[in-house]
């Protein structure tokens, strides 16, 4: 008869499910919030050298990039031309106290 002793290897795998879930629900979320809320800025994550040339086209203004992620100002409709361009994850930026300020 399995005791509680029995079980501990089976009860392990569910924190890291869980935690799995977690990321994986925040990801989405914040994917789907940048063309719910239409963001006036963003945060590209992805090949920084495809994702600048749409920030550009767009006429947006760079404020900072790195070798995977861009940040810019942006009008509404840069989300879908930045996800054509090769980004993984657009994200909005949220609150003036976000970055540098």
């Amino acid at each position: 008869m399995p005791t509680i002793i029995d079980r501990r290897s089976s009860s392990r795998a569910l924190p890291l499910a869980g935690l799995l879930a977690v990321v994986a629900t925040w990801f989405a979320g914040m994917a789907a919030m940048a063309f719910v809320i239409k963001p006036d800025a963003v945060v590209a994550f992805g090949p920084s050298g495809r994702i600048i040339p749409a920030v550009v086209a767009s006429d947006g203004a760079l404020l900072d990039a790195g070798r995977f992620h861009v940040a810019a100002r942006t009008g509404a409709a840069t989300v879908g031309s930045l996800y054509a361009a090769g980004a993984w994850f657009v994200w909005p930026l949220i609150g003036k106290g976000c970055g540098r300020g």
